[in-house]
């Protein structure tokens, strides 16, 4: 039911209180005429009955004892005046009794329009709700129909595609993202972009990475079976710069997409684009040159912040100024001078050396999100030489629909493995006893942090496995005591 019925209805019960109560003004007002008409009839008649009886007293008497008649006059006027205070007296008390009569039956019958009113309205509001379910519902099917029309559609797309590739006798090179066999001359870099569903961001990205200032780059996009249009601006953007090397391949997750950019990638250095995000035009010409001149392990820049929901350039909280001030300027320093656990890591701001990953075997966990936790830490705990520059040469595109940071979903539940994953590394490069503190501090405030981010739905789910997971650490009584004084919420679980 509509707005404008409820309203015509409840004008209608409006309408219908309003008549009555006239009436029964109306009714009491005509009453009250009445009863001042029976008072003045009353006084008259008295006043002609006292007059009739004076004049018979007179014609009786023939006036001789004028006194006598005198005292007769006052008391019939006497009784006259007894006779209409009562009169007066009963006419205020029935005319009270009829107004609270006329009142209370007022009432009643007002009682029982709202009575009903309300019983038609609570039917309607029922009814009104059981018709927005059952639109919610076609809507949604509607919504599932469309949606697979449209990957329907970008299938049809992409086959119409090759076919025409193969009717113009186009030889489109096949990447193997195991063993391949594309190379671009000597790139001092390769750039790696994981790409699902970002086709909203994903010029912007790739425009930012082909009018970098070094030239000598690969940029190497892994399609990682998008449904949207991102297959056809990755094939447009290919055919417009050799050096974009494409990969379509299944559906398998972050981290798979970015290692199968590693096993591919020729460049001296490596770096990593997220496609919603995009860099400045002189990043990786300012690191590289920095690794080079420095002979480091890893260059990294500072973060600068785009917030998409709010349309304007601002810093991501995690990312401000403020929270690098612990690293050093102009000086090169590894984990033995700062804790990697001590400052906001990031895969993107940084460059690394190809060596560092050949060597000591870094790749991205698979099948998990916050997969580049294993990189992050893996790469900050091998490294020798690290240094870094206060430029922001990356803008991080934050509060965007569909990101893990802002659905809040069951995929927060992943970062609980990651801290396995980061304590196995700690383990094999022989840095779990002198970083155990910071580790511990760092787990537990992330722990802490997204349980109170998760949504409702899940969070017993996730307070089971975070409190197994923090069983599984084996805290000492001193490590308990420091952590629980820190967060007061530990002593809960």
């Amino acid at each position: 039911m509509t707005d404008d019925k409820f309203l015509q209805m409840e004008k209608q019960y409006q309408d219908s209180l309003n008549s009555q109560k006239r009436y029964y003004e109306s009714q009491l007002e005509l009453l009250k005429s009445k009863l001042e008409y029976e008072k003045e009839k009353i006084k008259i008649e008295a006043e002609n009955n006292a007059c009739s009886k004076i004049k018979e007293v007179e014609r009786l008497f023939n006036v001789k004892n004028v006194k006598d008649l005198e005292n007769q006059k006052k008391y019939f006027l006497h009784e006259l005046e007894s006779q209409r205070n009562w009169y007066e007296q009963e006419i205020i008390r029935r005319c009270k009794e009829t107004e609270a009569w006329h009142l209370n039956h007022f009432d009643e019958e007002m009682q029982k329009l709202k009575n009903c009113y309300e019983e038609r309205l609570k039917a309607s509001e029922e009814k009104y709700k059981l018709m927005e379910e059952n639109l919610c519902n076609h809507i949604q099917e509607q919504q599932e129909f469309f949606e697979k029309e449209l990957t329907l559609i970008n299938s049809l797309k992409r086959i119409k595609r090759k076919l025409s590739l193969k009717k113009k006798k186009k030889k489109e090179t096949v990447y193997n993202p195991v063993d391949a066999s594309y190379t671009i001359n000597n790139p001092k870099v390769s750039v790696i972009l994981p790409i699902y569903n970002v086709g909203k961001y994903l010029r912007q990205s790739l425009d930012s990475l082909i009018n970098q200032t070094l030239k000598e780059i690969e940029i190497i996009c892994v399609d990682d079976g998008s449904t949207d249009d991102s297959y056809d601006i990755l094939e447009e953007y290919k055919e417009k710069d050799s050096r974009i090397i494409v990969i379509h391949k299944e559906n398998k997750g972050t981290g798979a997409a970015r290692n199968d950019g590693l096993r591919l990638a020729k460049g001296e250095c490596i770096g990593f684009v997220d496609p919603d995000d995009w860099v400045k035009p002189e990043m990786y010409e300012r690191l590289y040159s920095l690794i080079k001149e420095k002979n480091l392990d890893i260059a990294m820049c500072m973060p600068d912040g785009f917030d998409e929901k709010n349309r304007v350039n601002a810093p991501f909280p995690y990312f401000i100024d403020d929270n690098f001030d612990i690293i050093p300027d102009d000086k090169i320093f590894n984990w033995r001078d700062i804790s990697p656990f001590k400052y906001p890591m990031c895969v993107w701001n940084k460059l690394y050396t190809k060596e560092l990953f050949d060597k000591n075997n870094i790749d991205f966990a698979q099948g998990l999100d916050f997969e580049d936790h294993k990189v992050i830490f893996g790469a900050l705990l091998a490294a020798e030489k690290i240094f870094f520059v206060r430029e922001k040469l990356y803008v991080y595109r934050y509060n965007r629909e569909g990101s893990v940071l802002t659905d809040n979903n069951r995929r927060l539940i992943d970062h609980i493995e990651i801290f396995n994953i980061v304590e196995d590394i700690l383990k094999k490069t022989d840095t779990q006893t002198l970083l155990r503190e910071d580790f511990l501090t760092y787990k537990v405030h992330n722990l802490l942090y997204y349980y109170s981010m998760i949504k409702d739905e899940f969070k017993s789910e996730y307070y089971e496995q975070m409190k197994k997971s923090l069983q599984d650490t084996n805290l000492s009584e001193e490590e308990y005591k420091f952590l629980s004084e820190k967060y007061p919420e530990l002593k809960n679980i």
